[in-house]
């Protein structure tokens, strides 16, 4: 959906499955930078393994957030994704792109108010943002591509599975998520 250029700057705000998998398309498509925004610490040295060359919390700091994308980007970001599903974040993610051609692409679903509030002059000044279901896939026709890209290990997807538990510590699956300290859970049904 985005169609990331070779040496553009890519923020990805929130670090889940969508954001590491977006992470991995920004590097697959030759990103030099890719800043990985999530207020869980734990996450950020995960997210390098899936391309994320830059970590940043927002607890750390009292400068807004797209101040300081802005400030090391000298500019903003060329794209940026959010992944959490927040649409305070989505006017974020807008203003933390670049002046002229900034990206944002909204993935996440938002869980309460999912009306969204950006001031005009974001749009007036080249800021685009889209909305994206399936980053852009064709489920029929581009599946067996992205198979094939998963059998010849081009892109990670087993890394998504942090644990493997048996059907009895379902509860236990739904704790560690609540609590951010999964990625995605397997269940396994007794025989």
């Amino acid at each position: 959906v985005a169609d990331i250029s070779k040496g553009s700057t890519v923020a990805i705000f929130g670090l889940g499955t969508v954001g590491l998998s977006v992470a991995q398309g920004a590097k697959l498509r030759g990103a030099s930078r890719i800043i990985g925004v999530d207020t869980n610490p734990e996450k950020g040295e995960k997210a390098k393994a899936f391309g994320v060359t830059e970590f940043l919390n927002p607890n750390d700091s009292d400068e807004p957030l797209q101040q300081i994308i802005k400030r090391i980007t000298d500019g903003g970001a060329d794209y940026s994704f959010e992944c959490i599903g927040d649409t305070g974040m989505m006017t974020t993610a807008l203003q933390s792109c670049c002046d002229g051609w900034g990206l944002t692409v909204t993935l996440g679903v938002p869980k309460e108010k999912p009306e969204m509030k950006a001031h005009y002059g974001l749009f007036i000044t080249g800021r685009t943002l889209k909305g994206s279901l399936f980053g852009g896939w064709r489920p029929k026709s581009d599946l067996p591509s992205l198979v094939d890209m998963y059998t010849k290990k081009e892109i990670e997807i087993d890394e998504f599975i942090t644990h493997n538990m048996p059907f009895e510590d379902i509860n236990k699956a739904f704790d560690l998520m609540k609590e951010g300290r999964c990625l995605r859970c397997v269940i396994h049904m007794p025989k």
